[in-house]
């Protein structure tokens, strides 16, 4: 068949193609492709994964490893480049070449901040939520991570627990909520909650700190409630560093440091002190010939090297990162040391077009930690200073010992070398931790997430103590030597799973977002017991054996919760969150608790009113109120508290059993129980104020807050006969911590060349004890007396102490003590409440950067103010009597000429001193090469710092923040350290 086809159709389909042919040529004139490279303005490196977005349309690409890009478009058009801890820039297209340099931005609101379950914009909190990353920590090489965040975050209080190696620090958020159970937040490592030795703060010190990549500190109930019974004392969320598409990246790190005492106790010289035992008479124990200052010969510079290396990238479309860290850190405190290994793998892929995400988070640790002795510190400033290290006798293993039984002095101290030479304890611990992360974006309904979150923490450790036969005072015994391997096991698994909904209503200007879900969490510690042995033949000690090897205390807490969040015009928004807690501590009736908050924002800088305003960036009020809880007091000591609602039972010692017959019981007797033990819930009250000014040059916050704890939990002395113990946990009363934080950022200098940041943050928190049951309104002792109260109308750990009465030149007179009811005795109802506390209540914290071309310069200073400490070197070797005559006296013996230490001097308020003081904390300097290397692919850099550089303080002790300052504790030692960063 033949078909016929018209001309005029040929006709028409020619013209239809030379038009099409020329639109084309037109369209593609009127587009162009645009490429460049985006660097930093400070070190001049290249920036990869830069967002560039044509402005108006969803088109977009990323910058590769080396900071170029390449995009399609119009002319005239204008590109957004965008980038985290960066200032949004927008370029207009006039050429086919455009090279943009970006600027670290002084405060991004853009800037997306983690939160429980999920995260959110910095301009949409409604709670006080505190946070930094990896941009903001000084290139300083740290042990420990808090470290990194320590006097940067108002509110947030971190003290060092002890100078010795691989000690962390203890962090109070907002003046802590309990008497005595926990005041330690709650950890979040990778969404993954997580405990240390004793549920602190002990699992940082695990930690590389290399590995971090951002802090979120909840301080508010609106922030935490999520968090329900373990959030009463706030919640710190950190998150380890991820690898990514932008390209392959390998970081290897090294720095060496040298530690050194800062000050030593003062105490007699030998010279000294042979003058004043001289005077003292011939019935004293005679004096020796040497010259031994005790403290040189106990402490030593110490050594701590650290070595990293990470890499990150992705191999095809899967991002990772993995890394290891080794230190080996001496310690200042002859024969401690302590070694840390740490490993760490994530992996982030996406599958099915980026509606599946996945984390896998693996890290693990060993330590292997030599345990110096530290009671050798106290002794050092004791022990006589006219007797030598060694003698020729080997009797104690060559070491001067006091042996003179019979006479004065009855019982010398052990010489304090000896102490750390002839025992050697060791803990090893093996640690590993780990989630998986699953977030799924439904494909028929993308606005819906469902996430499931798996995880473990388990670890394992082993303790060995042994001590020489010929240590004394155990040379009779012939030493001994305890192997605990396990010593103890840890498994913490978690599964929850939520849903998490999000969705834009542009028609009414709104945004609401809600998550809802549910969650378990399974803790099991398992503690093993053995038997001891003498060290010098190796034969077991009689009854040492445990009735029983081993005990399994498990707990387990189930939990619902969920959030809703609505943005109004991006202006007004509201926060309100919900959490039903179950705990398998307390009894069925007190078993759940129910943990609400609701939170209110206003972005008031985006009113019309100041729209056009170029000096106000960003100004939000923002309101709160939610209810938390505590349920974590001391199980590591008390294993039983985990069952303390119903009856236990406690097996007696070998010691304690009895014979019948052929047959040896063990004796089994009843524990204290109660049933009507219940949380303790902190609600909470917080309204705060965000600004930021020219273009958030200067931004800052203030916040106002109150927390009221009631039902506190404290171990109680009840009449004997109500239970089976004399002492009963109980809830007790109430606490209140009321107070303002203020927080301050400005860059004052912001050039292509010089860049000078600042930041301020100042607290005051002021503690009150509200209500006490009958019973409860007593001293809880830190020196083995009771120096402190706890009382209704004062501060909790307040100094509870005698007057002391004075000459007329202002000398106090010994054991003479102000008859405050006048009847004629010196007793404890003589006693006063000074209403000055251990709790500082202010802290301060300031902190510079400067970067000048490719040299950097930082330091920082911290505060407490406020701040009371009960001197207890010059209360106890002040005096002279019989029995310490072969004991060293503080130089501030000379003050008071105390020649006897009775009971009420014991208790003098002579003793109590203001320990406030000004801290310099760290001074570095740092230089960076630069892609100078190896045609451009190798980047240096090099760093020196001081760490705890000085102290300003009024107190006479060592140290104002070691462990209170008493002289028995491990000294914080200042640090030089020298590092070197190369960067593939």
């Amino acid at each position: 068949m033949i078909f016929y086809r018209p001309k005029k159709v040929e006709t028409f389909k020619k013209i239809l193609c030379v038009f099409l042919f020329f639109f084309s040529m037109v369209i593609n004139a009127q587009n162009i492709n645009v490429k460049g490279q985006i660097i930093d303005n400070k070190t001049k490196e290249p920036l990869p994964g830069v967002s560039i977005l044509i402005k108006g349309t969803k088109i977009g690409v990323t910058s590769e490893f080396d900071g170029t890009y390449s995009i399609k478009s119009e002319k005239e058009a204008v590109l957004v480049f965008s980038y985290l801890g960066y200032t949004t820039k927008e370029v207009k297209v006039t050429a086919t070449t455009l090279n943009v340099i970006l600027e670290e931005s002084a405060e991004s609101l853009d800037e997306i901040v983690l939160i429980g379950y999920g995260s959110s914009k910095k301009k949409d909190l409604t709670g006080s939520v505190a946070s930094i990353s990896a941009k903001d920590f000084q290139n300083v090489p740290v042990t420990n991570v808090e470290d990194l965040i320590a006097n940067k975050l108002p509110g947030v209080q971190i003290t060092p627990s002890s100078g010795k190696p691989g000690a962390g620090s203890s962090i109070l958020i907002r003046g802590g909520s309990s008497l005595s159970a926990t005041n330690d937040p709650l950890f979040i490592i990778d969404g993954l909650p997580v405990e240390g030795a004793n549920g602190g703060p002990g699992v940082l010190s695990q930690l590389n700190p290399n590995d971090i990549e951002s802090f979120s500190v909840l301080k508010d109930a609106s922030a935490s409630a999520i968090y329900g019974s373990r959030a009463s004392n706030g919640v710190v969320i950190i998150t380890t560093k991820k690898g990514s598409l932008t390209g392959f990246k390998m970081s290897v790190s090294s720095s060496t440091r040298v530690s050194t005492i800062l000050r030593n106790a003062d105490v007699l010289t030998a010279d000294q002190y042979r003058t004043v035992i001289q005077g003292l008479g011939t019935s004293i124990t005679p004096v020796g010939n040497a010259n031994t200052d005790w403290q040189d010969e106990i402490f030593q510079p110490a050594f701590t090297q650290e070595h990293n290396i990470s890499m990150s990238g992705a191999i095809k479309s899967l991002p990772y990162r993995v890394s290891v860290g080794f230190l080996n850190q001496d310690g200042n405190l002859k024969t401690g040391n302590y070694k840390r290994t740490t490993a760490l793998l994530n992996l982030s892929p996406k599958f099915f077009d980026n509606h599946l995400k996945v984390n896998l988070n693996l890290k693990g640790s060993f330590e292997d930690e030599r345990i110096a002795n530290e009671n050798a510190i106290w002794t050092a400033t004791a022990f006589d200073p006219t007797q030598p290290v060694h003698v020729e006798d080997q009797t104690y293993g060559g070491y001067f010992q006091y042996i003179q039984f019979a006479s004065n002095p009855a019982l010398g101290l052990t010489n304090p070398v000896s102490m750390l030479e002839q025992n050697n304890k060791r803990n090893q611990n093996l640690r590993s931790i780990g989630n998986l992360q699953l977030d799924y974006k439904f494909h028929f309904f993308p606005d819906l997430h469902v996430n499931v979150n798996a995880g473990y923490d388990i670890s394992k450790a082993t303790f060995r103590d042994a001590v020489e036969s010929t240590y004394f005072p155990n040379d009779n015994s012939g030493g001994y030597i305890y192997y605990a391997s396990p010593a103890r096991e840890i498994q913490n698994v978690l599964f929850e799973s939520y849903l998490f909904y999000s969705k834009e209503l542009e028609s009414i200007k709104s945004k609401i977002d809600f998550t809802g879900g549910y969650s378990y969490n399974n803790f099991l510690r398992t503690n093993y017991f053995y038997p001891t042995f003498r060290a010098d033949t190796g034969a077991q000690f009689p009854n040492s054996d445990p009735p029983f090897p081993f005990d399994k205390p498990s707990n387990a807490i189930i939990s619902f919760y969920g959030r809703l969040n609505y943005n109004y015009d991006s202006k007004y928004l509201l926060t309100a969150s919900i959490r039903r807690d179950g705990s398998s501590r307390f009894a069925e009736n007190n078993r759940w608790g129910i943990f609400p908050s609701v939170a209110l924002g206003w972005r008031i800088s985006e009113e019309s009113f100041l729209e056009d305003n170029s000096v106000v960036s960003n100004l939000k009020l923002r309101a709160s109120y939610g209810v938390t809880g505590q349920q974590d007091f001391d199980v590591e000591k008390n294993p039983e508290y985990n069952y303390y609602f119903q009856q236990g039972y406690n097996t007696g010692s070998l010691n304690n059993q009895y014979t019948f017959g052929d047959t040896t019981y063990t004796t089994i007797s009843p524990q204290a129980f109660n049933p009507d033990l219940k949380w303790e819930q902190t609600a909470s009250f917080n309204i705060g104020l965000d600004f930021g000014f020219i273009d958030n040059r200067i931004s800052g916050s203030i916040d106002v807050y109150q927390k009221d704890t009631k039902d506190l939990i404290n171990l109680t002395t009840i009449p004997l006969g109500v239970n089976f113990n004399n002492q009963l946990l109980l809830n007790i009363g109430t606490m209140q911590n009321r107070g303002v934080e203020f927080n301050l950022n400005a860059i004052p200098v912001q050039t292509e060349n010089l860049t000078w940041n600042l930041n301020f943050n100042a607290t005051f928190n002021e503690n009150k004890i509200t209500k006490l049951t009958n019973g409860n309104d007593d001293g809880v002792g830190l020196f083995s007396d009771a120096t402190l109260v706890n009382t209704v109308g004062f501060p909790r750990n307040t100094f509870y102490l005698y007057h002391q009465v004075y000459d007329g030149n202002g000398m106090p007179i010994e054991g003479q003590m102000l008859d405050v009811n006048e009847d004629g005795n010196i007793n404890a109802e003589d006693r006063y409440i000074t209403n000055k506390s251990t709790l500082p209540k202010y802290l301060l914290g300031f902190s510079t950067n400067l970067q000048y071309k490719k040299w950097s310069f930082s330091t920082s200073f911290h505060a407490n103010l406020d701040h009371y400490l009960y001197f207890q070197p010059y209360n106890s070797t002040v005096a002279i009597t019989g029995f310490q005559v072969s004991q060293n006296l503080n130089q501030l013996y000379y003050d008071t000429r105390f020649k006897f230490n009775d009971d009420a001097q014991r208790f003098s308020d002579f003793y109590l001193q203001n320990a406030s003081f000004l801290k310099m904390d760290n001074l570095n300097i740092g230089y960076n090469f630069g892609k100078t290397l190896l045609n451009s692919k190798l980047g240096l850099d090099l760093n020196f710092s001081v760490q705890n550089v000085f102290v300003i303080t009024n107190y006479d002790g060592i140290d104002p923040e070691a462990s209170g300052g008493y002289e028995n504790a491990y000294p914080i030692p200042r640090i030089y350290a020298l590092g070197v960063n190369l960067n593939f």
